[in-house]
Order: C-alpha cells, then sequence, then structure tokens
C-alpha cells in the first residue's frame, strides 16, 4: 500500500549544486527559478515580491514531498506492518536576477545579501526534511494495519511543525540575510 503526504520558471537538479553551496550534499533537490530584475535594492524586490510564484510574503520556498509505504500480511484476524519505506522529493523555488546590465553597486550588493540568505534558509527547510524522512519508519515498527495510516499522518504533522517552528526562529529566513556592510 502507498500513501502520499504532502512554477516561466527554468530547473536544475542538486547534482549542479556547487560544494560551497548550502545545499551541497543534500540528495533528491530540484531546483526551480524565476526572473526578477531591476537596478537598485528596491526595484529587485518589488519583482521578487510581484514575481514570486507562491502565494503569501516568501520570495523563495522549499516544498517537500515524503512518500511512504508498507507491507500488510493477514493471518487469520491478525493484520500487521512490514517493511516500511519512505521516499522523499523536494524542489526549492528561488529569484533569479535576469541581468546584472545596469544594476547599481547597491543593487547588486542587495541582491548578493539576500540570495545568501534566502539559500541558507531554504536549505534549512530541506535539511530539516532530509534529517526527519525516516520518521515513518521508525515510527511505523510500533503500527499496526488499523494505525499505520494515522502514524503517517502525525509523521507528516510533526515534520510541518519543525519546519514552522524553524521558520518562526528565523523570522521566515529574515535573520539569516546580511545586513548592509556583513559579508554574505
Amino acid at each position: 500500500m502507498i500513501l502520499s503526504l504532502g512554477l516561466a520558471l527554468t530547473a536544475a537538479t542538486s547534482a549542479e549544486v556547487p560544494a560551497s553551496s548550502p545545499f551541497a550534499g543534500m540528495p533528491n533537490l530540484t531546483f526551480r527559478y524565476y526572473d526578477v530584475e531591476g537596478r537598485t535594492p528596491a526595484q529587485i524586490y518589488a519583482s521578487m515580491r510581484a514575481r514570486a510564484p507562491q502565494k503569501g510574503d516568501g520570495v523563495a520556498h522549499t516544498a517537500w514531498h515524503i512518500r511512504v509505504g508498507w507491507r500488510q500480511t493477514r493471518r487469520g484476524k491478525t493484520c500487521e506492518v512490514a517493511d516500511p519505506i519512505t521516499s522523499l522529493s523536494i524542489t526549492v523555488v528561488l529569484p533569479r536576477l535576469a541581468t546584472t546590465d545596469g544594476v547599481t553597486p547597491e543593487g547588486l550588493a542587495f541582491w548578493e545579501r539576500t540570495m545568501h540568505g534566502l539559500e541558507i534558509h531554504e536549505a534549512g527547510h530541506a535539511r530539516i526534511a532530509i534529517d526527519h524522512r525516516n520518521d515513518f519508519v521508525k515510527a511505523a515498527a510500533k503500527a499496526n494495519c488499523g494505525s499505520i495510516k494515522d502514524v503517517a499522518k502525525r509523521t507528516q504533522e510533526r515534520i510541518e511543525d519543525i519546519q514552522e517552528d524553524y521558520d518562526r526562529r528565523t523570522r521566515h529566513g529574515l535573520t539569516q540575510i546580511p545586513r548592509p556592510g556583513e559579508a554574505p
């Protein structure tokens, strides 16, 4: 039995991530980019807000999907859960400056600081999903056929709670963006 829990963009995969990236070494990542433009920090930020493909205030987003499965063995009235498995896919959506031609030095500095912070923040979301991808397998060891779907749901909810706590602690990544004058 399988249960699923659960962007003009261009895409890339984790195989294309440089070693210096906060995403380095993370498996199963897909990156999608949306183009932004502007010359000044205000114009670039306005473009990010206007063109971000997700709802809300965010200009970047990490979506993770853990797919769970298991085998059920029935003997008479007894039903046991066996061989729980998970697979994880992660999609990171980030802005991309369409061109640096004509961008002011302040605009470029803003862009570099902002991207540095966004990448750190979104990598944090990806890391949480990666670190908890096998929580279902561990929890399923105590499940039976009647409780396994609830175990999957509770596992998903717990990981979502961890993600939400991370957003609260980082103020949705704002604390991870270097201030002007700080090195990215």
